[in-house]
This record gives C-alpha cells, sequence and structure tokens, in this order.
C-alpha cells in the first residue's frame, strides 16, 4: 500500500507531538538554598559537586547569601569562578563595606587630628531619623553587583526565567509582613533586597516597597521553587536554622526572635534531596572561613550522591552546561554608559558629580566610571544612598541611575589623648561643608592640655574636573610648653623654662599625584614666639628671655601615603619630599638673668629640603618589618643664642611620645636618620610594636660659655632612640603600654600608658 499525502503528513505531526511531549516530559531539577550569613558559602560546594557529577540544575531559588549564590549561578557564573570570588579581598570588602585602598584618594583626606569619633549633626532632623539605619555601607556592594549582574540582566531583559537558569529570590515586605516573591526587574536590586538584613545594611525600595532580608519570613523558599517551576526533583542546601527561645536576660536573642520568623526546612517534595553541610557558627559577616565552609559543602553534597542518583533519571554532562553557559556569556553586552541619571540632588549638586565622574564624554565603560565612582564614595560631601544600570537595547548601552544626597552640613569631631604622664589633652572640632558646582570645607578646632593647646580656623574649596584641584588656608595658634612635659627639673613650675608659641596663616593649592599621592604648594606668614631660661636656677620673680621670629616661608611638597593607620601603622607606605625657602627677622629680648649683652635683631634667610621614608614590607613569617628613613638639608644659620639655636633646629620625632618632649640631641639643621620596625599582629586589634632609631646629625648644634650655639665637628656625634609597645586598636583609637628610651643626658627611660593619639595641628614649617 502506497504512502498517501495524508498518511506522511499524520506522520509528521505525530512526530512533532512526540517530540514535544517528551521536552514537555523531561525530569527538571530544582536547586533551593538558604540563608545563614557568611555560612553560605557552603552552597557553593554543593553546586560545585553537583555540576561535576552531572547533576542538572534547571531552576534554582534562594534567600539571603542563598540568593546571591543562585543569583551568581543564574547569571552565568560556574561553580569555580563563584568560589573565587567568595575567597577573594574583593569580596571581603564588598561584605564589609571596606572601600578598595586603591580608590581612597588621598588628596582629599584633611591632616590627621586626635580625633576618636566623627558625628554627622542635622538640625532639622529629630532622633528617630538621627540613628543610622544601616552600619555598613552599600557603596561598594552596589558597584560590585553591577558589575557581576548587569550583564546578565541586560539578556534576559529583566526577565528572571530567561537567565543562564531560570531563577527566583525572596525578600520581606516589613509593611505588609509578607513575603515578596521577585520574578523580574532588576537583578542587582532583588539580589539586594533579599540580603538586605536589618541594622547591617540599607534596606532597598522596589515598587514602592521598602524591601529587607528575604530570610525574615521565608529563609528557606523550596515553597516558591514547587509554586513557580513544578520540579520532579528539589536539592536543598540548608546552612540556617530557627532562633532558640528568646532569653530574657538577653536582648540581642529577643530582637533577633522579633525579626526573623521560623522557616520550614523541608524540601516539600517526596522525590527530594536535603543536604546540610556541618558549618560552625559564626558572625553573619565573618568571611574569612569561606574556603572551608565551601569544601564542607562539597564534601556533603559527595555523601548524599547515591541517594541524589537514585531521583536522577536525565544526567547532564558537564561539558554541556559549560558550553551553554559560555553561549549565554557571550551574549552579556560590554559595559558601556552614555548616560548617568542622577536623583536627590539639586542642578548644582549634580553638576559636582558629573565632573567627578565623566568629565567631558559620556561614552564610557564601566572600568572607567569606577576610579570617579569611589572618589565619590570617599567624598564626605555626600553620600551615595544606591546605584544601579539599566540596559537601552536600541542603543546598546547602559544608563548608570544613582540616587545621592548631600552630606550633612555641620559634623562634630572630638577625642584626644589620656595618659599616666604629661600626654593629657582633648580635642573637638565643629566642621561645614557645603556642595555646590564645587565643594567647601570650613573648619574649627581646639586643642586643649598640660603640654600642648592650639585652635585652628580653615577652609578648602575643591574644584572637580579630569584634573583636580584644591586651594585652602588655615589660620593657626599652637603653644607648647615643654617645662610640663618633663617632670625631672624641679617641682616650682609656675614660671615654665621653656614655651613656644607657633602661630602662622598659611594658603596653599594642590592637585592628585596618583591616588595615594598629591603636589601641594604653600605660602606662610608665620610669627614665632620662644620663652625660656637659659638655666634652670630662676625664681618666680624673673622674667624669661624672648626670641620672635617674624617670617615669610614658601614651599612645595609631594607626598605618597597609604599607610593603614593615622598613628601605629602597620601596612602601607608614606613618602614626601618638600623644599622650601625661609626669610626673616630674628628679635632678641632678654630676660632678668641673661648674661649677653644686649639685645639683638637678625635678618635669616635659608632653604631647606626635607625627605621622609616610611614603608612597611611583606610579611616574614608573623613579623610585619618597616624601615624610616629621614633627610634634612639646609643652609640655615645659628641664632642669637644657644637655645634659640635650638628652638628654630627641626626636630627628628619618628616616635609619638618624642613630639612631647624637647629633646636636644635630636635637633640639627643638617642631618640624616634611619630606623627599622618590627610589627607582631598578636590578634585583629593587638599589635606587639618594637623600633630603633639612629640620628645622624652633620654638626651638632653647641653651647658656648656665653650661651651663644656654635657647630660641632663634622659627624662627630650620633643618638639612638627606641621603643617597646604593646597597642590595642581599638573603635575609636590606640590604647598603648610603651616603654621609650631616649639617648639624652637628662632621663633616659619612659613607661608611659595613653588611650588617643598624640597627634598635633601642622606647625609654620610643617
Amino acid at each position: 500500500m502506497k504512502n498517501t499525502p495524508i498518511n506522511i503528513l499524520k506522520i509528521f505531526i505525530l512526530l512533532g507531538v512526540l517530540i514535544f511531549s517528551w521536552d514537555g516530559m523531561a525530569q527538571k531539577v530544582a536547586v533551593v538554598l538558604s540563608g545563614g550569613g557568611s555560612r553560605g558559602a557552603a552552597h557553593i560546594g554543593v553546586l560545585k559537586a553537583l555540576e561535576e557529577n552531572n547533576i542538572p540544575i534547571d531552576y534554582i531559588t534562594g534567600t539571603s547569601i542563598g540568593a546571591m549564590v543562585a543569583g551568581l549561578y543564574a547569571s552565568g557564573y560556574s561553580p569555580q569562578q563563584i568560589e573565587d570570588y567568595f575567597v577573594s579581598s574583593d569580596f571581603a570588602r564588598m561584605a564589609t563595606g571596606q572601600i578598595d585602598s586603591r580608590y581612597s584618594y588621598y588628596y582629599k583626606k584633611d591632616s590627621p587630628d586626635a580625633s576618636w569619633v566623627d558625628i554627622d549633626l542635622n538640625l532639622k532632623q529629630n532622633i528617630s531619623t538621627f540613628l543610622q539605619t544601616n552600619i555598613i555601607s552599600p557603596v561598594e556592594m552596589d558597584f560590585a553587583f553591577m558589575k557581576l549582574f548587569a550583564g546578565a540582566a541586560a539578556v534576559a531583559s529583566n526577565d528572571f526565567d530567561k537567565l543562564f537558569v531560570p531563577f527566583r529570590c525572596v525578600a520581606a515586605d516589613i509593611d505588609s509582613n509578607q513575603t515578596i516573591v521577585l520574578r523580574s526587574g532588576d537583578l542587582c536590586k532583588s539580589i539586594r533586597a533579599s540580603l538586605t538584613f536589618p541594622f547591617y545594611f540599607r534596606p532597598i525600595e522596589i515598587d514602592n516597597k521598602l524591601l529587607f532580608d528575604g530570610g525574615m519570613y521565608n529563609n528557606f523558599p523550596s515553597d516558591v521553587a514547587l509554586k513557580d517551576f513544578n520540579p520532579d526533583v528539589i536539592i536543598g542546601s540548608k546552612v540556617a536554622g530557627n532562633y532558640p527561645k528568646p532569653d530574657p536576660d538577653d536582648v540581642l536573642s529577643q530582637i533577633q526572635k522579633m525579626l526573623m520568623s521560623d522557616t520550614d526546612f523541608t524540601v516539600q517534595l517526596d522525590s527530594g534531596v536535603l543536604i546540610e553541610p556541618p558549618v560552625e557558627k559564626v558572625d553573619l559577616l565573618d568571611f574569612s572561613k569561606s574556603q572551608e565552609f565551601i569544601n564542607s559543602g562539597y564534601n556533603e553534597t559527595n555523601i548524599h550522591l547515591d541517594e541524589i542518583r537514585k531521583l536522577i533519571t536525565d544526567f547532564r554532562d558537564v561539558d554541556e552546561v559549560e558550553k551553554s553557559r559560555e553561549i549565554f556569556n557571550n551574549r552579556k553586552p560590554l559595559y558601556l554608559i552614555d548616560s548617568v541619571q542622577i536623583s536627590g540632588l539639586n542642578q548644582n549638586e549634580a553638576a559636582y558629580v558629573h565632573r567627578t565622574l565623566v568629565h567631558k564624554s559620556l561614552d564610557l565603560s564601566l572600568d572607567k566610571i569606577e576610579p570617579g565612582y569611589f572618589n565619590l564614595a570617599t567624598d564626605n560631601m555626600l553620600e551615595i544612598n544606591s546605584s544601579y544600570m539599566r540596559f537601552d537595547s536600541l542603543a546598546g548601552k547602559y544608563s548608570l541611575y544613582m540616587d545621592i544626597k548631600p552630606a550633612d552640613r555641620f559634623s562634630l569631631k572630638f577625642g584626644g589623648n589620656i595618659s599616666t604622664r604629661i600626654a593629657n589633652q582633648a580635642f573637638v572640632e565643629l566642621q561645614y561643608k557645603y556642595l555646590f558646582r564645587n565643594a567647601l570645607r570650613l573648619k574649627a578646632n581646639v586643642y586643649f592640655g598640660r603640654f600642648y593647646s592650639s585652635v585652628l580656623l580653615g577652609g578648602r574649596l575643591d574644584f572637580p574636573g579630569k584634573t583636580p584641584y584644591y586651594i585652602g588656608g588655615r589660620l593657626v595658634y599652637n603653644h607648647f610648653d615643654y617645662f610640663k612635659s618633663n617632670i625631672h627639673f624641679f617641682e616650682d613650675i609656675t614660671p615654665s623654662f621653656l614655651i613656644q608659641d607657633d602661630n602662622y596663616f598659611k594658603v596653599f593649592a594642590g592637585i592628585p599625584v596618583t591616588k595615594t599621592g598629591k603636589l601641594e604648594a604653600a605660602a606662610t606668614l608665620a610669627s614665632l614666639e620662644d620663652d625660656y631660661y637659659q638655666s634652670n636656677i630662676f625664681s618666680r620673680e624673673d622674667t624669661a628671655d624672648q626670641t620672635q621670629f617674624q617670617c615669610f616661608a614658601g614651599s612645595i611638597e609631594w607626598e605618597l601615603n597609604s599607610l593603614n593607620r593615622k598613628q601605629y601603622a602597620s601596612a602601607g607606605a608614606k613618602f614626601i619630599i618638600s623644599a622650601s625657602y625661609v626669610t626673616g627677622t630674628e628679635k632678641f629680648t632678654s630676660g632678668s638673668l641673661c648674661t649677653m649683652a644686649e639685645d639683638t635683631e637678625i635678618n635669616h634667610h635659608w632653604g631647606r629640603v626635607r625627605l621622609i621614608w616610611d614603608n612597611y614590607f611583606e610579611k616574614l613569617g608573623p613579623v610585619m618589618f618597616g624601615f624610616y628613613g629621614e633627610l634634612y638639608l639646609s643652609n640655615q644659620n645659628l641664632f642669637s643664642n644657644y637655645t634659640a639655636s635650638l628652638l628654630a633646629a627641626p626636630a627628628f620625632e619618628p616616635i609619638p611620645e618624642s613630639k612631647t618632649l624637647f629633646l636636644p640631641n635630636f635637633r640639627a639643621y643638617n642631618y640624616g636618620a634611619a630606623g627599622l620596625k618590627a610589627v607582631i599582629k598578636l590578634s585583629r586589634r593587638f599589635d606587639l610594636r618594637a623600633e630603633t632609631y639612629i640620628f645622624q646629625p652633620y654638626q651638632q648644634i653647641l653651647k658656648a660659655e656665653d650661651n651663644t650655639a656654635y657647630f660641632g665637628g663634622e659627624f662627630d656625634s650620633r643618638y639612638f632612640m627606641a621603643s617597646g609597645a604593646l597597642v590595642y586598636h581599638s573603635y575609636f583609637g590606640p590604647v598603648s603600654l610603651t616603654a621609650n628610651y631616649f639617648d639624652t643626658p637628662d632621663e633616659k627611660f619612659y613607661v608611659v600608658l595613653n588611650v588617643g593619639y598624640i597627634i598635633f595641628n601642622k606647625r609654620a614649617f610643617e
């Protein structure tokens, strides 16, 4: 019997039905990942083991950290790529909100001060809005999420079913007290919402709903996978659990129980497997054990492989999966940005952002935007609330959206130092910030203490652009009472034997030189006044000798600075080279005990070059070694007497306590100095430090019988300085127990406990 056309048509129709029916009946596997904070790294090991053993992953859902791991997988990242990211320094910064030091622009940083705390003030806010809603900045996370997810979102046109594998995550709507299932929309914001743990991260607004961590109401969304995907098999990975009954004496346990609802951690399907990697309980954001947790997830999955294989009928070769992943990733558009949309700022403030970000051209890659983005993030003139990208399929490029608000106009800093010796001081500073097309900062600070007191009024104007620059000025009064810093002279301290007043007005201008450096020029008008006795034998009725130096100085300085702390650094480097010219008039007025014939007035002119190199090297075992070098060259001449000459000489002060002492042996007009440092990190906050230095003057300043000064022989003498310290780096500043040695004829050894910073306002010639 011959086949008729009708019979042939029936055969083709039957074949088509069979093909489509077979595809529709193919087994589908969903993977569900729980929340659990840093323990969620174990999910990566689970995915890795499943892929290596040809277990298909057709759908994936997750909550909180599980949403991030699931989102990465659905966005075309392999388990190995996800693992590499989780154990990287990039991920650690993202999770803790620490901005990459590569983008910490040194030229924008203010001079170091003794502050412990910096508080933003908004006089219009009530106490409820004054309190912070998050303790971790979202800036690093938002940018990282753009780089990780924007390409996949563009491929899928914001439909989570069109990702590499269909994806779901959940978030909590605290207004309606219900779980929100995120199936489409901005992928970056959806995953951010799912892992926005209350108080740690700023909540995300999606569709006019303020969303928090999905784990609050559903920490294991197997029900979502079952309802949305109707899979044949569910494989769950669980690293979280319900919180225990709250303790009446433990407020934190009560808050946790109020925030987090109990979750059903069953896979809700007979053909399902629940994998529970044995991970230890750690802090929510402690990712130091990520590799260990990944390995735990991998090993635990292998233990369950026989159980899983019994449920699987359609295995998928890992090479086939990798090929599909490559095809998906090749469809991701390049990160080219042709517009930046700013909300939350007025026109002038937005212009400041645009000039910092894009300069002249808008057609930029995300990598080129990155430095400007973090320049803004480290700028205390504004606050980036959120940022995300959207792809325009017609233009083939992205738009960058940023929600930004100006920083609070006023901020208050306070701190100082509490010492068992004489370096007690308090510090208070008030700052005012005003943002327009440029950025204006004004500040006033006060130090007061037994040894040191100071008042500073200053301002600075920053101009953004392709080559940013700044100008500014400061008016400073510094008062140093060295007699009160030396306990070995005598008890009657009413007429202090050595007082320095360092008063000046300085204007300056600078530009950045690399991200960690700046080049700055300055002009200074100074009035320096020293009151002193040239011996320690005097009474209350006596009057001190006085030297005044009215002068002008011009200087230029190049500084590179990547040190990790403003005092007791243990990493990074600082390099300074400066040149200056000083001209002025010295006026000496004799006191009641002066043996010099008459008052004098002398003109002085000198040039100087100064070089400082402070560098910490790589660790050698548990020890971090450092080197410090300093070179000072000048053609400065002697002042009218020995004490005045010493006070006019620069001092070598590498140890914090040395700044509070008058050390004649460590002052000279020309010198070289060098030292070695060793820092042992005992724990995350405790350091044990040892430092030793040699100071070599070219010619020491010596005292003649008539109290005048003269230069000693070339390289005739050299002096040593050493310090050992146990330092605890607290949240507000260092707490240090220090034993110091200074090569002086008087008191050589000092043991002192300090709480805080021994940092002063800069002197006229610093």
